[in-house]
């Protein structure tokens, strides 16, 4: 009979996918945290992209309050 308490391949091949197992994990923690920054800094210019739209519509509106003769009344 095999003495269970022996070391062999089975053993090792468990230690061997353990290690593999935390590698997969830590390197998943690290592209979620690039993940995020990359989800922030979207936002960022998003919002930088809707700012810029309203200063262009804001000036278009501007420029034509302040025209002279833009409406026959004036």
């Amino acid at each position: 009979m095999i003495n269970p308490w022996t070391f062999g391949w089975t053993q090792l091949l468990t230690i061997v996918g353990f290690v593999i197992t935390i590698l997969i994990a830590i390197g998943g923690f690290r592209s979620f945290e690039r993940w995020r920054k990359e989800k922030i800094e979207e936002k960022r210019i998003d919002t930088a992209v809707d700012a810029l739209v309203l200063l262009r519509e804001m000036k278009w509106v501007f420029d034509n309050i302040r025209s002279p003769m833009s409406f026959e009344y004036e």
